[in-house]
Parts: structure tokens; C-alpha cells; sequence
């Protein structure tokens, strides 16, 4: 997601600017996206750039760590960090500032891209552990089978710790 700030780094600092977010999809990584995108940006002039404040909702794709089926996790998300132009919006020279190094930056065409931001926050913001549902039975360790389809016809396992105990037969009632 991209924007242009010419005009808004212009401005006098402590100005503030407003947007709405809005997209269809965004790709985090090769694996990884999200949908439907919605939200709000904070743009605060300061005095070295703009404070990005984001207030967002997702569907993020993913996997079920049960059954690796595909599924939809809604998230909600806080941004708030600082972007630093590299050129000076009013000459275009270069700026040469240390902090830029370690924050995000506004490119050289005064673009801000939100981009890598979304992307940070809305993993950090994912379930590290998504489920299809609550319930998922997983998979069939034998076979593979998706046991949220039904049982597998794999024999049933008997852990080797417990298979001299289910050698014993016994024919006692109860109270015996």
C-alpha cells in the first residue's frame, strides 16, 4: 500500500492527516496473505517525518496446525512507528540521517509504502497455532487422513509402553 506525502511533509509539524485502508489483498510472503483488508491511518507531521498510526482488520490465510487444512483467521492490528523521508521534500537533496537505518523510510519519490509495516505487524498479530475449529481432530499419523472426514482404516495404535498391559486379559467384575 502505497501513498504519496509530498504535501503532507511539507506541512507544519504536529499536522495531522488522515486515511482509510482499504484492499482486496495484500501478499505477506510466498505462503502467507491477506484479505479484505480494512482500516484506518493517523498521519502525524513531526520532525523528522511522519508518524504512521494504523488501526486495522484482516482475514490472514494460513494452515490448520491440526488437520493442514487451508483457512481464513480473522486479526486485528495496531500500527504506530515513525517514517523517515531519505530527501529533503522541499529541496530534494539527500538526507544522511542515522535513524533511517533502523526505522522505515519514506523513498525518494515521497512514497510512503505501508507495505513491510502491514506485513510485520499482521504476523506478529496471527495465531500462532490456527485451528479450522475448535474441535479439529487433525490427521491420521499413520496414514495422513483428515480425521475431521471420518475415521482412517489404519489399525488401531497401541503405544509400545502399554502393550504388556493390554496382553492381560482379566475377567474380573468389578468390586472383585
Amino acid at each position: 500500500m502505497r501513498f504519496r506525502v509530498s504535501q503532507e511533509l511539507r506541512q507544519a509539524v504536529g499536522t495531522e492527516f488522515s486515511l482509510e485502508l482499504r484492499r482486496g489483498s495484500l501478499f505477506l510472503d510466498d505462503q502467507v496473505a491477506l484479505s479484505d483488508l480494512e482500516g484506518s491511518a493517523r498521519l502525524l507531521r513531526t520532525d523528522r517525518g511522519l508518524l504512521v498510526s494504523v488501526r486495522a482488520r484482516a482475514l490472514i490465510g494460513g494452515t490448520c496446525s491440526r488437520c493442514v487444512s487451508p483457512l481464513q483467521s480473522p486479526i486485528e492490528f495496531n500500527l504506530e512507528e515513525e517514517f523517515i523521508p531519505i530527501v529533503d521534500p522541499v529541496s530534494g537533496a539527500h538526507i544522511t540521517a542515522a535513524e533511517a537505518e533502523e526505522s522505515f523510510v519514506i523513498d525518494a519519490g515521497l512514497t510512503l509504502d505501508l507495505g513491510e509495516a502491514l506485513r510485520q505487524y499482521a504476523l506478529i498479530s496471527s495465531p500462532s497455532k490456527p485451528l479450522c475449529r475448535p474441535d479439529c481432530a487433525g490427521i491420521c499419523p499413520t496414514c495422513g487422513a483428515n480425521l475431521n472426514d471420518g475415521r482412517c482404516t489404519c489399525p488401531p495404535r497401541i503405544d509400545a509402553g502399554w502393550e504388556a498391559l493390554a496382553a492381560i486379559n482379566t475377567n474380573d467384575q468389578e468390586g472383585s
